[in-house]
């Protein structure tokens, strides 16, 4: 089982990440359980060019997982689509309400396999209903989930999100590696969300866009740690006490950006204070005008189960 299916399995039990301290003891035996729903899942060392040939092999997997009727009526569908005289509109409540698309998608196959194969008028409906609610049809949409994930730019973009969980519109690597601006890269996105192939959160002000079988306990983080200063605080922090001067000079930015940084690192359990009897000073003396900092191995471990960048697991 690669870690993609791992994931998916493990999806529904980790809905949240570890819990801040004044909620420890409410919630000790939830928090351990998703603590080690996430510690099973295994460490990837698989290469990221690997995933364009798993996004083959996914798509073949699903399309096994489907019926023979609902495979016959998925043919139908694909060439009824490409038919533009007919809205693009998948409307299927009831037979009797149905759109003019579905009407000759349903018409077609009667007139195709209701003889040749002896399919059940009731059925093959049911059959264009099921396929919508898999999402391999939708409305709007004058293309298939299989001819999605067959489509070599549509195959390239998923790869890009998989290497780049939390990725924005307006960040340059779009440009950079895909070779699209933002406007056919969003046109992209839309498409692929539809499918149910990526998704998005809003996460400040951005919207941030990851793969659709990856869960969102760790959204928040995955955008924070986008930022190179924020990562090189972590890193300055692993087996360190480093006091904001020190870091500043190091990083090579202002003082109260440190602090920002840190402040934002706390509020998300990145960072923890610690009593200055509890840290590991080598043979330093305690300073009572400063703050001691130490980092959540556990939390950044964990991160790294469904993250493989910034690699934190190398640092600790």
């Amino acid at each position: 089982m690669n870690a993609l299916q791992t994931i998916k399995r493990n999806s529904e039990v980790m809905a949240q990440r570890e819990i801040p301290k004044e909620l420890k003891k409410e919630q000790e035996s939830s928090s351990k359980t998703v603590a080690k729903a996430i510690e099973e899942i295994p460490l990837s060392d698989e290469d990221d060019s690997d995933y364009k040939v798993r996004i083959d092999q996914l798509r073949d997997e699903l399309l096994s997982e489907l019926t023979p009727i609902e495979t016959d009526v998925l043919g139908v569908a694909r060439e009824m689509l490409k038919l533009k005289k007919y809205p693009a509109e998948i409307t299927l409540e009831r037979v009797e309400l149905m759109s003019p698309m579905v009407d000759k998608i349903y018409s077609k196959a009667i007139a195709r396999f209701e003889n040749q194969k002896g399919y059940k008028k009731d059925a093959i409906f049911s059959a264009i209903q099921s396929l919508e609610s898999k999402k391999w049809i939708i409305t709007s949409q004058r293309t298939t989930k299989a001819e999605i994930l067959k489509n070599p730019i549509k195959k390239e973009i998923l790869s890009f999100i998989q290497k780049n969980p939390g990725i924005h519109a307006r960040d340059e690597k779009i440009e950079e590696m895909l070779h699209i601006t933002r406007n056919p890269f969003i046109k992209h996105m839309a498409t692929l969300e539809a499918f149910a192939l990526i998704r998005s959160s809003k996460i400040g002000s951005t919207l941030n866009y990851f793969p659709a079988d990856l869960p969102d306990v760790f959204d928040d983080l995955a955008v924070l740690f986008q930022n190179d200063i924020v990562t090189e605080i972590i890193h300055s922090f692993i087996g360190k006490h480093m006091t904001l001067m020190e870091l500043a000079d190091k990083i090579g930015v202002y003082h109260r950006a440190i602090q920002y940084h840190i402040k934002n690192l706390l509020k998300h359990n990145v960072l923890m204070e610690i009593d200055p009897s509890e840290a590991d000073l080598k043979g330093e003396k305690i300073d009572s005008r400063r703050k001691y900092y130490q980092v959540n191995s556990g939390l950044l471990e964990r991160y790294n189960r469904l993250f493989r960048v910034p690699p934190f697991v190398e640092w600790l």
